[in-house]
């Protein structure tokens, strides 16, 4: 699976894990069935590899800002 994972060349991951959604983690290991992700905080997860339902690269955005170009 990590093979699968360096082909979309990036070290941060969008992750749907059981209707939850974890932006722009990084993967740290999988084994035995799970998966060991750090958040941005530095927050450790494990997740079942059988409840991940998609797996994307991680997208540059800025959450909580507000664009400037919005005319109301």
């Amino acid at each position: 699976m990590l093979d699968l994972l360096k082909k979309l060349d990036t070290e941060m991951y969008d992750i749907v894990c059981n209707k939850k959604v974890y932006y722009n983690v990084k993967i740290s290991e999988i084994k035995d069935n799970f998966m060991l992700i750090e958040t941005k905080k530095g927050d450790k997860i494990i997740l079942n590899l059988s409840l991940i339902s998609s797996i994307s690269a991680g997208k540059d955005l800025a959450f909580g800002t507000i664009p400037k170009n919005i005319k109301l």
